[in-house]
């Protein structure tokens, strides 16, 4: 393999001819004359601690090296205290996390940064990670980084948060299983990667945080009966189609724990195209838009967008045009990580501001 000093594991086939040829200068198992008990077995060795992500088997063993995908991966490596660990780092959307510009220096490439196209295969094995964490199921397939399994069989791990497990190793976006997109998928997904990284205890210490964050969240919304209809919209590279987040993602349950509800429910899945007659007939209350891609984007990313919006005049009857509720975000905030309990306290207080 380029770039890879690991030494080769001799196959199956070298190992029984090794058996039988005594030029191979390994111990040769005679068996027992008969009448004359066999020596008892070694105790087999116990099986390495594992734990279960998107259905593949991850040895808890700390890794030394990490290679980490998209701006949730990144973050929670950082977050979780591993960022000295991170050899090498691909898609930043937005401005990252404090955790992360502490230690994070891609202009002297350190790590080793790929900000805009998916680095090859060779690129990141040269790296030798022993670990890939990734936030969406994208690094895994043959465009990525190859399939979970192969990388296993490179001596590579790999961790992938579950709201994006793909239906088989090495499908797609377009092939997700039916996943876990709670707040629980989220704290589950953090302290399983905190386990893997040799850090529990942070990771408890960082679900507590974002438990408390929720929790007082949701305290204040009790009883609210009306519910808003949240349209979360983008245009990503800043020209051609509206996207719009749907069902079955991080966006949704912000919605709905913030107190609102989906306007595009027919919608599943998040970047789906919509028309500007699309979001005209959906009539949301709100419009959240979160700005994307690149590491000096932050919510100012939106400005463009939501000016555009707010000066059509084919959408200045549309309610969260017409009474000024239309509010930046990122597309960090909105995709599982680390951020989604503050993503939902900000969110929270656009929809029910009386609460707050």
């Amino acid at each position: 393999m380029p770039g890879s000093s690991r030494p080769l594991r001799p196959t199956a086939a070298l190992l029984a001819g090794c058996a039988l040829l005594a030029g191979c200068g390994g111990p040769v198992e005679v068996p027992a004359p008969a009448g004359v008990p066999a020596p008892a077995a070694a105790p087999a060795t116990p099986p390495a601690a594992t734990l279960i992500n998107c259905g593949v088997n991850v040895p808890l063993t700390p890794p030394t090296k990490i290679f980490a995908a998209f701006q949730n991966g990144i973050e929670a490596v950082y977050a979780l205290g591993a960022g000295d660990r991170v050899v090498g780092a691909a898609y930043l959307d937005n401005v990252p996390i404090p955790e992360v510009t502490a230690q994070f220096r891609p202009q002297e490439q350190r790590p080793v940064y790929f900000p805009d196209e998916y680095p090859s295969r060779e690129e990141v094995l040269r790296l030798e990670p022993d670990l890939v964490v990734s936030g969406f199921t994208g690094a895994f397939t043959r465009e990525g980084l190859g399939s979970r399994a192969e990388l296993a069989g490179a001596g590579t791990g790999s961790f992938l948060f579950r709201q994006y497990c793909p239906s088989a190793d090495g499908a797609g976006q377009a092939s997700l299983a039916v996943n876990d997109v709670s707040f629980d998928g989220v704290y589950a997904d953090l302290t399983d990667l905190g386990r893997l990284l040799g850090a529990p205890d942070r990771a408890q210490a960082l679900v507590e945080r974002m438990r408390a964050t929720v929790d007082g969240t949701r305290a204040r919304l009790d009883g609210v009966t009306t519910r808003p209809r949240v349209a979360m919209v983008n245009r990503p590279g800043g020209a051609g189609e509206l996207r719009v987040f749907g069902t079955g993602d991080m966006a949704t349950t912000l919605i709905e724990a913030a107190g609102g509800v989906q306007a595009f429910p027919e919608l599943d899945g998040r970047q789906r195209r919509i028309s500007l007659e699309g979001l005209i007939s959906a009539r949301p209350d709100v419009i959240v838009v979160p700005a994307c891609c690149g590491a000096d984007i932050g919510p100012e990313g939106a400005r463009e967008l939501i000016d555009e919006l707010r000066t059509d005049p084919a959408l200045a009857q549309v309610p969260a045009v017409r009474d000024g509720r239309v509010y930046p975000s990122t597309f960090a905030e909105v995709t599982p990580g680390v951020r989604n309990a503050d993503a939902l306290a900000t969110l929270a207080r656009h929809l029910h501001p009386e609460r707050f």
